[in-house]
Parts: structure tokens; C-alpha cells; sequence
């Protein structure tokens, strides 16, 4: 885990068997008294607590148990559990004060048990023995009358001073709460930053919440931090942890308490919390000649880097990006920084020379992702979970492990981008993105198929066709040469008669055994098909511990229709070849009946037309039309199968067609609607819309390959391509164009002399001319078409801001800060992935930097973030979880730097060097402190 800040569920008031209102048996003895720490330590865990506070009227005497308990618990295994896992015990008192009031008092976490004699002396609190069973009676600190006093009383001892924290009672308007009639002046006065309520905070009634949110000036419009407790008091523990309270920490201390007081938005929460689950978790160099050797963990919510200039802040998240694999922009003008050379430089200079690998751990969905890659070839690995590291590519890495992330000034430099204005969309959505963008690879694969189908089957049609004709043409021939022969007797002439229903017949049986063969391999085809689905039913998982019978049950059912099925086919197999192979269709069966029907009847043709001596050249004539016309019989016959078993081409093709239309409406849809949650995001502040069908540059370019040396001036196709994105309905008009082409691409002048060319009426009514029309007809091949037509049409998204109310501007007319603002803005009011930024308050203006502070609070709910910055207000009130601060390694050398510590706000050495480095930190705490009203 990092040494950042995180929550814990926590209940404070947490009672044992010495209270006078316990229910439950008591315990006297030490081991009695560890067995009720045990049991407190079970039932803590069973219902997901991980912090309690002891907090006994007047006495502290349970407290070595309970914490003896909670070291030595131990995990399923039975080894013990580590430090940061344990149960956090927090030392407590709950005091009866003068006030009049209850408040509690609590300690460090590692407050030593044997001051705890000395801390309830400090107040002058009478106990009982500690081997009684019960406390006495609970006497009201009356010395004690305001909270300034008690601190007085607790800070003339140094073991205490700073080690404790005072929560009043706050639960309304009881008698023990500080909210009574009466008690405004000692609640505006007093120092604590927060309260406790017996119960849930949602049962308080308006006013109270509002004079808790300081939004009551009769109360001194003092805001303080609620926590609600439990207030167990049961042996079976069925009160605990209800309700209960999240507040986050690096260390347990009373300091901490009170730094999450401090900024309650965002480290106190009453119910559970909302943190990012996917987040970059570590980075570790193994060497750099800048850095050295670095380890640096990062929190799921918050992590800045703070240091002076050149001490490596802006390395180290050049380096994850790197890792990453996150591409720069693309460098567009000689004003724009050239973000790309400046990473490669880097790299060159500080990782190469050290043959240094860079490492970074990456938490998606809660499943633990590994990248490495190395700086000698730009080679990457990954690992997934417990696997092992597997070479990947660079749009593996961006695709599974995606970030958000800006150089210095570069949020300044997005508006001239539109690939980078439009990262503002994608990435929210990145994952539904990839996902339509495969799905439409997949469909556009799907319409070149069902194309090339399409296509074949209007080919055969077209042969079909001819050889309908030609075969009419042969009939018609080989009957007038019948016809003319003479000198035939009457069975002759009979015989002859009946050469055409035979040669008909015959023809029909040829389609017969032609469509058998087809049966056939479509079987065989369809039988590995489902061969494959059993081996791979034969490889399934075992059955699952529950539920056996079923599972197999179900197994069984699946195995005995494939079983079945495969039978099936291979019955259709063998009947399907008997008719259609030779071979197989020997012996007694009608298909060799038939044929030898056929020929005896073919025999007594031949010998009948022999009879016509007289006409030898026609009988060859005769002949050989005859043998033509069976040619053609079994052509056709074979075609006309062929055609049948393509007969869904057309329609397959159009379904295909209209699935990736589809597609692309569901894409643009997507974009649209987070358009207009950017809008949301942003306040107002943007205004994002979408236009459809926007950007024809790739269609123009593609066309303009297509018919290259038709002569066909560029400008026209460019006025094409304008056509369509400025048209009412451009979708409309695209397609009606695409129509156009395909029939010109299609329309073929030398196979069909005499057909007309297509009119092509869109093309005409949008500059492009007969003669043009022409020249595409001439160059224009359907493959390049085919392309032409699949190119998606791209949607553009249009920014505007906001100069006033609802009065827009084209954004990149605001000016750079109000770019960067509303930009920073949104994109802390978005999820999406990790969001890295490189100092942002440079593209800032300083009066709005309170308001980011406060909108960091909330967007570190939605995803992680991770700055490197100089602005203390951005570190401290936008409540870092994790603080990581960079120095010199000698100082004055600004050669070297490297990382000094890391921690939260609410530990001193933090503070300290927060303080320290950063101008203005002394500042940024005293307003943490003031601005809210503490």
C-alpha cells in the first residue's frame, strides 16, 4: 500500500463490559477481558470495520486488551497479519463535561498504555478499581465548563499536547449534545473542528445539519465535521459499526482526525465511499542518470509531486507515459511545442545510456496489470494478475491500460487541436469506443464478403444467362436438322422424335447430381464445423462444486444433439454422394439405371440417324450440335446449382451494408450523447455538438486515387466531398453518391457495347459533368469502389465557449487561460482514466484556483489524478492523499534530483516539507484553517 491517505471504516464510540449500561455478562479477569477483545476484534472484522475507538465513561481500562487482541490477529491461515491490515484501536474516553456536555476524547493510535493512567488524572477523573467489574458512577466534569479549558487542562502536559482529539457531542438537540438551547456562544467558540452523533447524521433535523454546515449565524457560522457512531454497548456485538463512519488517514493519530476534519468533502464520509478502481498503482525505474533508481507508489485517488525546478517531477510522469505508451500530439505548427522530440530526448539522454527498463504497475477494475518496457529497442512486456510478463505492442498497452495526460502549458496549446479537444469525449468512453470500432471492423470485413458473394452470383447469373441462350440457340439448330432428314422409316422418325424429352431429362438429372454435390460438401463443411463444438464440449471445465446434477445434465443434453446432428450429416454424406459421384453411384440405384437407360437410348438414336445416308454432313452437323447442347445441359446445370446456392446474395449483401450503417449511427450516437455530457460537466462553460457526416477529407482523397489519370480536375472532387458535409442531409446525399459510383464502377462498355451508361444523376447535380461521368465510368473499378464506399464519413465534433450568459464563441477564441480553465474543469468532472497533468496551474489564472481545489475534491471520487506542482492551494486545500516531494542530490547541483519523501498531509514531515518547498505553504495551511470557518 502507498504512504498515502485512505479510508477506514471507523466507529468511535466503542463500549466494553465496565460500562454500568453493558448487556451482556461482565469480565474481571485478564483472560476473561482478552476474550472480549478477541471477540470485539472478530465481529469488527466480520462486519468491515477497520478502526474503533475505546471510548468508556471515565475509565480506559479495557483498552490493553482490546489492543492485544487486534496484534494478535491472525488471517484464515493462521499467520499473523500485517501492520497496515490489522485493526486500528484508537485509545478513547468518553467525557461528561461542564459545558454542560458529553464529548469524546481521543488519542493517538499508539498512545502507550501506560499513560493512560496519567491522561484520566490530568483530568482529575475518580475510577474505580481496576479489578471491579463495572466503572462507578459517572461524576460531570463541572471544572470544566468550555472547551478552551479542557484543552488548557490537557496541554499543560506535555504527553498529551498534540497527541488528542476532542469530539463533542453533536447528536441534535439531546441532553448530552452540544446543540442546546443556550449553547451557541460555547460552540462558536470553541476549538474542535468536529462532533459525533449517537446514531445516523440523516435523522438530524434541518436545522441542526445547517448550524453543523456553519450556514447559522446565531451559531457563529461554524462549520464542524459530523462522524456518527454506534454507541455499542452489547456483548453480542449486534450494535457495531451501525451506522458507522468512513474517514481517511495515512497514520492513525489524533492529527489525523483532525486534518480529515479539516477538508471533511474529502476525507469523511457517511456512507461508503466512491474510490477509483482503476489507477495507476506504482512506477519503478531500474536506473536513470538523472533520477537513479526510483520506487515511487501512487494513491488510487490523489497524488501530487511537489519540488523546486529541475528536481524531476516532470520526469518521472514522462516516464509513465512513456511506459504507457501514451502518444504525444502531433506537432502542427512552429509555435507548438513539439511535445514527441522532447520525450525521445528524454529518454536518449536519461534511460538509454543506463540500459534502464521502466516499470508500472496499473490497477484496472481492481485486477493488478504490469507494463515493462525498455529503453535499449522501446520493447514492451505485460502481465496480467499472477501471469507472467509477455511481450506486447504499444496498441496493446494504450488499448487495455489508457490514461489522460497534458505536458506543461500544453492544456494552452489543446484548442488548436482537434484531436486533442476531442480526447475530451473519447476517453469517458474509450472502452464502449474500442469496442463499436472492432465491431465495425468486424461488419466492414462482413460487406467485403458478402460483396465478393454478391458479386460471384451476378456473375453466374450473367453466364447463366448465356448459356440459356446459346443453348436455345443449339436446340433450335439441332430440330431444323432433324426435321430435314429423309428417308427415315416411321420408327425412325419415332425414335428421333424423342431426343429432345431424353436430352431434357437427362439435363434435369444432371442438375440433380449437381445439387447433390453441392448437398454434399455444404454437409461436410457444416460436420467439422460441429465436430469442433464436441472436442471443444469434451474440453469444457469440470463440473462446479454446487449444482453438479444440473451442469451435466445440461452438458449431456448439448453432447447428445451434437451427437445426433453429426449422424445426421453423415447419412446426408453418403446419400448426397451416391447421386453425385460416379464412383459411389455404381450398382443397383435410379441414377445408374437411368444412365444406362440413357445410353441404350443414345445407342438407337445414333444407329436411327445412320439410316439418313444421304445427309452425312448433316448427321456430323447434328452431332455436333447435340454434343454441344449436352455440354451447354451440364454447364448450365452446374451453374444454375451454383446460382441456388448463392440465392441469399443479394439480400445478405444488403443486410450486411445496412448492419454497418448501423453500426456507424450507434458510434456517432455515443459521441453525441457525450457531447452533451461534456457540455454538463463543463457548467455550461463549453458547448460541444456534434456534425454528422462533417468530414469527407479520406473520401475525397480515396476517390481522387481511385480514377487517378482520368483528367478529372481535383477541385471538383474536393466540391464533391464539400457537397455532402454542407448539405441539409448529408448522410442522404453520401449514400445517393455512393450509388452513383457503384453503378458507373459497374457499368462495363466492352461486354455490353450497347447498353447506356448510367445517368448518374447526384454526380451531375453536384459539379460533375458528362464527360466526367465518363471518365469514371472508364477508371472506376467495383474493388476500388467497394473501398470508396467504406469509408466512414467522420462526425466533427464544434466547441464553443462560453463569453457570457448564453452568449457563445468559437473556443479557440477565448483566450488560453479560459481554455485551460474550462478544460481543467471538465476534465475534473469526468470519469474516465487516470489524469496526469503536468503543473496545471500554469495554464491557470489565480482566481480560479480555489474553485479547481474544490472540484478536485469530487473528481478524485470519479478517477485518479496525479500532478506535478508548484501551487501550494493545489497540494494542501485540493487535499492530496499522497505527497511526494523532490530535491537536489547535492545541493545547488540542479544536475541530479531525486525523491526526498513521500506522505500525507496528515503526517508533521509532510507538512513540513510541503511548508518548506513550496511558496506560499505556510499560506495554503492557514487557509485550509480559515477559509472554511475553523
Amino acid at each position: 500500500m502507498d504512504k498515502g491517505a485512505h479510508f477506514f471504516r471507523c466507529d468511535f464510540q466503542v463500549h466494553t463490559p465496565r460500562d454500568l449500561r453493558w448487556s451482556g455478562p461482565s469480565a474481571v479477569t485478564d483472560d476473561e477481558r482478552f476474550a472480549y477483545g478477541r471477540s470485539l476484534v472478530e465481529a469488527c472484522r466480520d462486519r468491515g470495520i477497520q478502526a474503533i475507538a475505546i471510548t468508556d465513561h471515565h475509565c480506559m481500562t479495557f483498552l490493553p486488551f482490546v489492543r492485544k487482541a487486534a496484534d494478535q490477529e491472525t488471517d484464515p491461515a493462521g499467520a499473523p497479519l500485517s501492520p497496515e491490515k490489522r485493526l486500528v484501536v484508537y485509545p478513547g474516553i468518553e467525557l461528561t463535561l461542564g459545558v454542560p456536555c458529553q464529548a469524546l476524547l481521543i488519542f493517538d493510535a499508539d498512545f502507550p498504555n501506560d499513560l493512560f493512567s496519567l491522561a484520566t488524572n490530568a483530568l482529575a477523573i475518580m475510577q474505580s478499581q481496576g479489578s471491579d467489574s463495572k466503572v462507578l458512577d459517572t461524576v460531570r466534569l463541572n471544572s470544566i465548563t468550555t472547551f478552551e479549558e479542557l484543552k488548557k487542562k490537557l496541554d499543560e502536559h506535555s504527553f498529551l499536547r498534540q497527541r488528542y482529539i476532542v469530539l463533542p457531542n453533536i447528536t441534535g438537540e439531546g441532553e448530552h449534545s452540544l446543540l442546546r438551547k443556550g449553547q451557541t456562544g460555547k460552540y462558536a467558540d470553541m476549538h474542535c473542528v468536529g462532533g459525533y452523533i449517537d446514531g445516523e447524521f440523516s435523522k438530524l433535523g434541518a436545522g441542526i445539519k445547517n448550524i453543523l454546515a456553519g450556514k447559522d449565524k446565531a451559531w457563529g457560522n461554524k462549520r464542524v465535521a459530523a462522524i456518527q457512531t454506534s454507541d455499542s454497548r452489547r456483548a453480542d456485538h449486534s450494535t457495531l459499526g451501525v451506522p458507522s463512519t468512513w474517514i481517511k488517514w495515512a497514520t492513525p493519530t489524533a492529527e489525523a482526525l483532525r486534518q480529515a476534519c479539516l477538508a471533511q468533502e474529502s476525507r469523511i464520509v457517511l456512507d461508503e465511499p466512491k474510490v477509483p478502481d482503476t489507477f495507476i498503482a506504482s512506477i519503478s525505474i531500474s536506473n536513470s542518470s538523472f533520477l537513479g533508481p526510483v520506487d515511487l507508489e501512487f494513491n488510487p485517488q490523489y497524488s501530487t509531486l511537489i519540488g523546486g525546478r529541475g528536481t524531476g517531477k516532470s520526469t518521472v510522469l514522462e516516464y509513465i507515459r512513456w511506459a504507457l505508451c501514451d502518444q504525444p500530439p502531433a506537432i502542427i505548427d512552429n509555435d507548438t511545442p513539439n511535445y514527441q522530440a522532447r520525450r525521445t530526448r528524454l529518454i536518449d539522454l536519461t534511460l538509454r545510456p543506463q540500459d534502464a527498463a521502466v516499470q508500472v504497475n496499473y490497477v484496472l477494475n481492481g485486477v493488478s496489470h504490469s507494463v515493462r518496457r525498455f529503453s535499449r529497442d522501446g520493447s514492451i512486456q505485460m502481465k496480467i494478475g499472477p501471469g507472467d510478463f509477455k511481450p506486447c505492442t504499444e496498441d496493446d498497452v494504450r488499448a487495455l491500460l489508457p490514461i489522460q495526460a497534458y505536458s506543461q502549458k500544453q492544456l494552452s496549446d489543446v484548442s488548436v487541436r482537434i484531436e486533442e479537444l476531442t480526447r475530451f469525449i473519447t476517453a469517458p468512453i474509450k472502452a464502449e469506443l474500442d469496442r463499436l470500432e472492432r465491431d465495425a471492423d468486424r461488419r466492414v470485413d462482413m460487406v467485403r464478403e458478402s460483396y465478393a458473394t454478391r458479386q460471384r452470383a451476378r456473375a453466374l447469373a450473367r453466364s447463366l444467362d448465356n448459356r440459356v441462350l446459346e443453348a436455345r440457340s443449339v436446340a433450335e439448330q439441332a430440330a431444323s436438322i432433324r426435321a430435314s432428314l429423309t428417308g427415315l422409316s416411321a420408327d425412325d422418325q419415332a425414335l428421333i422424335a424423342q431426343a429432345p424429352a431424353f436430352n431434357a431429362a437427362n439435363n434435369v438429372v444432371n442438375s440433380w447430381q449437381a445439387g447433390a454435390a453441392v448437398l454434399a460438401q455444404r454437409a461436410k463443411d457444416f460436420r467439422t464445423s460441429a465436430q469442433s463444438i464436441a472436442v471443444a464440449l469434451q474440453l469444457s471445465p469440470t463440473e462446479p462444486d454446487e449444482h453438479t446434477a444440473t451442469f451435466s445434465a445440461a452438458r449431456s443434453e448439448f453432447n447428445a444433439i451434437l451427437m445426433q446432428l453429426l449422424s445426421t450429416l453423415d447419412a446426408t454424406v453418403v446419400k448426397a454422394e451416391t447421386i453425385s459421384d460416379p464412383e459411389a453411384r455404381r450398382g443397383e440405384n435410379p441414377w445408374s439405371a437411368w444412365e444406362r437407360q440413357y445410353q441404350a437410348f443414345h445407342t438407337r438414336y445414333s444407329k436411327a440417324i445412320q439410316h439418313s445416308s444421304s445427309h452425312a454432313e448433316k448427321l456430323e452437323q447434328l452431332s455436333t450440335l447435340e454434343n454441344k447442347l449436352a455440354e451447354l445441359a451440364r454447364d448450365e446445370a452446374i451453374t444454375r446449382e451454383q446460382l441456388n446456392a448463392l440465392s441469399g446474395a443479394e439480400q445478405a449483401y444488403a443486410t450486411s451494408r445496412a448492419d454497418w450503417l448501423a453500426a456507424k449511427k450507434v458510434w456517432d450516437n455515443l459521441v453525441d450523447a457525450e457531447c452533451t455530457r461534456l457540455t454538463s460537466r463543463s457548467g455550461g462553460v463549453i458547448r460541444v455538438s456534434v456534425k454528422r457526416f462533417a468530414d469527407t477529407a479520406k473520401f475525397v482523397e480515396l476517390l481522387k486515387q481511385s480514377i487517378s489519370g482520368s483528367r478529372i480536375q481535383g477541385s471538383k472532387i474536393e466540391a464533391l466531398g464539400n457537397s455532402i458535409s454542407t448539405a441539409s442531409d448529408p448522410e442522404a446525399l453520401w449514400l445517393d453518391i455512393v450509388k452513383d459510383l457503384e453503378a458507373l464502377a459497374l457499368f462495363d462498355r466492352e461486354s455490353a457495347p450497347n447498353e447506356k451508361r448510367p445517368n448518374a444523376p447526384n454526380l451531375l447535380s453536384n459539379g460533375i459533368s458528362v464527360g466526367d461521368l465518363d471518365k469514371i465510368a472508364a477508371t472506376l473499378t467495383p474493388e476500388d469502389w467497394l473501398s470508396l464506399s467504406l469509408i466512414n464519413i467522420g462526425s466533427c465534433p464544434i466547441y464553443e465557449f462560453r463569453a457570457r450568459d448564453q452568449e457563445y464563441i468559437p473556443f479557440e477564441n477565448a483566450s488560453a487561460g479560459q481554455q485551460a480553465t474550462a478544460l481543467l474543469k471538465t476534465l475534473l468532472n469526468q470519469p474516465g482514466p487516470p489524469l496526469i497533468i503536468d503543473q496545471p496551474e500554469e495554464d491557470l489564472d489565480n482566481p480560479v484556483m480555489i474553485e479547481i481545489v474544490n472540484q478536485i475534491w469530487k473528481a478524485k471520487q470519479l478517477r485518479q489524478i496525479i500532478f506535478a506542482s508548484h501551487n501550494a492551494n493545489l497540494v494542501v486545500n485540493g487535499d492530496a492523499e499522497l505527497v511526494a516531494w523532490f530535491g537536489y542530490r547535492i545541493a545547488g547541483d540542479q544536475s541530479r534530483g531525486m525523491i526526498e519523501g513521500q506522505g500525507a498531509i496528515d503526517v508533521p514531515t509532510t507538512r513540513e516539507a510541503i511548508k518548506r518547498i513550496m511558496e506560499g505553504g505556510e499560506n495554503a495551511f492557514r487557509l485550509r484553517r480559515e477559509k472554511y470557518g475553523f
